[in-house]
């Protein structure tokens, strides 16, 4: 029998260097799925030790959406990516630029939405941006996106 694969399901080219992508999602991975289960299990915040008035006059009023967010998008989602890049998935290096984009938004919503930062909120950000120069690199080298 003889099986006909379409272009998109071939293996993208993965450079050596596209190991840092994994790396960076699966530690942003770890340091969300925790923090999002506890948001979730206690939306005050109080079992995060994120104090509840920051969030009650947000748009928010509670930390589960945040919650939801850190858990699914930034937890779960960077570790199924970690998975699809080591898979040389085509669809890995857009996922990496687009979740790359999403951990600058969500990064910079937590630096407008609370009083205070702190260095694991300016970790995530440089992660973030990492994480779209990476893939912009990497679409570049897979012949998808021709920018410069």
């Amino acid at each position: 029998m003889h099986v006909r694969y379409a272009a998109s399901a071939r293996p993208v080219v993965r450079p050596r260097w596209v190991w840092l992508a994994v790396a960076l999602e699966v530690f942003t991975a770890l340091g969300a799925i925790p923090v999002g289960a506890m948001l979730l299990a206690d939306p005050s915040g109080g079992t995060a030790g994120l104090p509840r008035s920051w969030i009650e006059s947000s748009v928010f009023g509670s930390y589960f959406v945040p919650g939801l967010y850190l858990l699914f998008v930034n937890g779960f989602g960077m570790l199924a990516l970690a998975g699809l890049t080591v898979r040389r998935q085509w669809l890995a290096p857009w996922l990496t630029g687009t979740l790359g984009v999403g951990l600058i938004v969500w990064i910079a919503v937590e630096i407008v939405v609370l009083p205070e930062t702190s260095f694991l909120t300016w970790t995530f950000l440089a992660t973030g941006v990492a994480l779209g120069f990476l893939a912009l690199a990497w679409l570049r080298v897979a012949g998808q996106l021709r920018l410069w």
